[in-house]
């Protein structure tokens, strides 16, 4: 369940104040916690204003057209219609939930996946789907009729949504990816992530290629074997915090420098190069995208999917 041209220092101060979805992506796949802007009043259209990040347009999108667009591009038709409908629930609660934050601003969310939640025009969907489009367009159409207009509650406040790819086999805290508690992103168990086919992928750098990428952090010197130490794991296996040549980064920030799918990772020198063995993709927090498809094949509705990932949320009906 990704702000505009935010600087790294503020979305790690938004992080500290606000903690979010999204998302991963976002927050969508992985994206950061929106900064609260302390207007919660909603807009009473049926709308959503979105800003294009590349020329600063604002498009205003019909609820329904915003969340086909959504749903097209983060999860595949394949999924079953079960998923397809926690993932519209999600992303509805979490596009309700940044509009009613940017009340005072001139958009409600962005186009940018790691700011706000990917968006794919319905032309762009039925491309990328070729002879399936007319199918795909239809299962996704059913899914959002069923479930719109729903959204996840807390407490009566709207939840921030966070989904992602594929867990490490169980979902993240929120508090360990983001800092901060919201009681709803609590770490559960989804073990049906195991069964992903890319659930476990792995990438190879020599030791001259990782000293490159680790130029802005520090200087890797000495026998490369010694270089990772200090592994500090939460209990689902994402990467808190490595030393690396002395010097101790945040999992998150190993990532992001070597470009990995998520920050659930093991590390060893081996035959000459260093090997990352990765589990998962995205920041683990909130419904696991693939967990929920699992569920739905095995009989799971959208509800009890939602329950699983959102545990003490309400589905409030539409309005």
């Amino acid at each position: 369940m990704k702000k505009i041209f935010f600087s790294a220092f503020f979305v790690l101060t938004v992080l500290l104040i606000t903690p979010l979805f999204t998302m991963d992506k976002p927050f969508l796949k992985d994206s950061a916690p929106p900064a609260e802007n302390g207007d919660r009043s909603a807009r009473s259209d049926r709308s959503f204003r979105v800003c294009n990040l590349a020329d600063g347009s604002v498009s205003t999108v019909s609820e329904q057209d915003y969340l086909f667009g959504v749903v097209a591009a983060e999860m595949p038709a394949s999924y079953g219609e079960e998923a397809l409908k926690a993932q519209a629930v999600a992303a509805y609660t979490f596009a309700c939930r940044r509009r009613e934050q940017n009340a005072d601003r001139s958009y409600d969310l962005t186009t940018d996946p790691s700011l706000d939640q990917s968006f794919l025009p319905r032309e762009e969907a039925r491309k990328k789907w070729g002879d399936r489009a007319d199918d795909c367009e239809k299962t996704i159409e059913a899914a959002l009729s069923a479930v719109r207009g729903e959204r996840l509650l807390f407490n009566g406040e709207l939840i921030m949504a966070a989904y992602h790819a594929i867990s490490p086999g169980r979902t993240e805290a929120c508090e360990s990816v983001w800092g901060g508690d919201l009681p709803y992103l609590r770490a559960v168990a989804s073990p049906g992530d195991l069964l992903a086919p890319d659930y476990r992928t792995t990438a190879a750098f020599s030791a001259e290629e990782l000293a490159q990428k680790f130029t802005e952090e520090c200087s890797l010197s000495g026998e490369p074997a010694a270089y990772f130490s200090g592994i500090k794991k939460t209990p689902s296996g994402t990467v808190l915090e490595i030393t690396v040549c002395g010097k101790t980064l945040k999992g998150s920030r190993v990532r992001a420098l070597l470009g990995l799918r998520s920050a659930a990772f093991d590390v060893e020198w081996k035959d000459g190069r260093f090997l990352f063995t990765v589990y998962g993709y995205g920041h683990g927090v909130g419904m696991s995208q693939y967990g929920a498809s699992v569920m739905a094949r095995q009989g799971a509705d959208y509800r009890e999917i939602l329950s699983h990932y959102y545990p003490g949320t309400v589905l409030a009906p539409a309005e």
